[in-house]
């Protein structure tokens, strides 16, 4: 269903649903449906993503979350704006979850393909972020919360980098013996 200024509550409130859902499936934790939001633009500042989710997250932490009605009146006053919409888990508690919504503004896009998209409905996605140490052949289950890091992602991704420059150190000493 295409998203307007008109059912973007109900497309938003379907999305965190759906979100929630997805998350469920994906992580061990317990994922509360107490939902309240936070909103962030998304930017191209050429960081790679461990920089961006570093300082995504400080910035995060020192905003305070809203009611959906609250998101949804910022949303309505950018809608023409709006080239793409992307809600993720930014921190779930047993009693509380926030979602961040993420957008990207069409001035934000060069001006060919403006053009072409500027009088385009926004495009809504919903996404669990996937930890690189999770082995997704396994269905592997993860923390939602990984993206805030800790001793419990750190001690992961220790373990993940030690199995992977094992695997690939013992790969090449075998290729050399050939």
């Amino acid at each position: 269903m295409k998203t307007t200024i008109e059912n973007i509550e109900s497309q938003i409130n379907d999305a965190t649903s759906s979100l929630i859902d997805m998350a469920r499936n994906s992580c061990w934790n317990s994922i509360s449906n107490n939902t309240s939001y936070i909103i962030s633009e998304i930017k191209d500042d050429g960081k790679n993503f461990e920089q961006q989710r570093i300082e995504r997250n400080k910035v995060n932490n020192k905003k305070e979350p809203k009611s959906l009605q609250k998101i949804i009146s910022e949303l309505k006053m950018i809608f023409e704006d709006l080239y793409d919409i992307n809600l993720y888990i930014f921190r779930s508690e047993k009693t509380k979850t926030i979602i961040e919504i993420q957008y990207y503004p069409k001035s934000s896009l060069e001006s060919g393909f403006y053009k072409t998209v500027k009088n385009n409905s926004p495009m809504l996605h919903c996404k669990v972020s996937i930890p690189v140490y999770t082995d997704m052949n396994k269905e592997q289950k993860y923390d939602v919360n990984w993206e805030l890091g800790g001793i419990r992602y750190e001690w992961n991704l220790f373990w993940y980098r030690l199995k992977f420059n094992w695997k690939y150190r013992n790969r090449s000493k075998k290729m050399n013996l050939k």
